[in-house]
């Protein structure tokens, strides 16, 4: 009888009588069972979905949720507490902040925490901070002051217009909205506005005029306004008003008068007619003061 006949007839377990002798007459009867015996060995496991799903299930359930919210509710506590701290960290340092401001009429002295001195001019003011301080020394400024900076880490007064910056000097900064000047007294200052950076030695200054630093020199040895004076030097006539209205605590209106023609000279502190001589008479004005009200007209011609 053929082989492969016999052989597919055995495995499908058909074979008859006379077809079995055969079969076990073949020469590789013995290695044929043998393969069948091993065969039978490997059986799948049986699998059923539905079984697994609810394993599964109840695994999840009894392990591993409650360990994820709660790992995951920790880290949230986390991110609060770190955002807490933060913000009570953030409110602590603005709650430092020190303000300190001079009225109009009045020159006010601020000693700062590493003694450094400043001098107020009228109608002017600082902020600063005084945990910050001791990290690094700064401070901004509007109006006018008069700095002595004690030697120590870089000291920087910041303004509209520019910064600051020295180590240990005396020196004037004057930051209104249209006017710009830094003068040094002693030791170096460096200035930085518009792009720009100037070193300041004693006796040189620089304002800023049409977005440009300009140079100048100075023979006082503190600013003039120290002493119950403001002088100027080709300022625009508002800028003189603005300021002769600082020192004296008035009004000032004007009627027919060229703001923008420029003045060289002062005036004194500590009499308004004197002072409003001092600045209409070369331009050939006229004024009014009106004691109870507090307010000067200045008329032209």
């Amino acid at each position: 009888m053929d082989k492969d006949y016999l052989i597919k007839k055995w495995l499908k377990g058909e074979l008859t009588e006379a077809e079995q002798k055969a079969f076990e007459q073949l020469p590789d009867y013995e290695l044929n069972v043998k393969i069948v015996e091993a065969a039978k060995q490997f059986k799948a496991p049986e699998f059923s979905q539905d079984a697994v799903y609810h394993n599964l299930k109840a695994r999840l359930k009894s392990q591993k949720t409650p360990v994820y919210q709660l790992n995951t509710y920790r880290f949230l506590y986390r991110i609060a507490a770190v955002l807490i701290i933060a913000l009570s960290g953030y409110f602590f340092i603005q709650s430092q902040n020190i303000e300190v401001k001079s009225q109009a009429g009045q020159q006010l002295v601020v000693n700062l925490p590493d003694h450094s001195e400043v001098v107020l001019n009228a109608a002017s003011s600082i902020r600063y901070n005084k945990i910050l301080w001791h990290l690094k020394r700064g401070l901004s400024l509007n109006g006018e002051a008069f700095f002595k900076v004690q030697k120590g880490s870089q000291f920087d007064v910041k303004t509209l217009q520019g910064v600051v910056s020295v180590v240990g000097t005396q020196f004037d900064v004057k930051s209104r909205p249209n006017l710009f000047e830094v003068k040094c007294f002693e030791g170096i200052v460096r200035v930085q506005s518009q792009g720009q950076t100037r070193l300041l030695t004693r006796g040189k200054a620089v304002k800023l005029a049409n977005q440009a630093l300009i140079a100048f020199t100075v023979d006082q040895p503190q600013p003039e306004w120290l002493q119950g004076q403001s002088r100027f030097n080709s300022t625009p006539l508002s800028e003189v008003l603005d300021e002769l209205s600082r020192q004296y605590n008035i009004k000032i209106m004007t009627q027919n008068v060229d703001t923008q023609q420029l003045y060289t000279g002062g005036f004194t502190h500590d009499n308004l007619t004197q002072a409003l001589k001092a600045v209409t008479e070369p331009f050939g004005l006229q004024f009014r003061i009106n004691q109870s009200q507090k307010t000067v007209s200045i008329s032209g011609q």
